[in-house]
């Protein structure tokens, strides 16, 4: 089933300081790609699906409706 970004990070108890530290951004670069997930590079989704350890395809990298 595919979640948002926030869902999956927050189903995997992950914080967003720690998301941003693994992927190697500043926290307030994650928070905002949390608010606006369409900005994310291809290079980046990637990094997050390994830190989330979910593959690429079962993140909705488009807004919360």
């Amino acid at each position: 089933m595919a979640l948002t970004l926030r869902m999956w990070r927050l189903a995997r108890e992950i914080s967003q300081q720690k998301m941003a530290d693994d992927i190697g951004v500043h926290v307030n670069t994650y928070l905002n790609w949390e608010k606006n997930p369409e900005n994310i590079s291809m290079a980046n989704a990637e990094k997050i699906s390994k830190v989330l350890d979910v593959p690429l395809n079962e993140i909705v990298f488009r807004k919360e409706v």
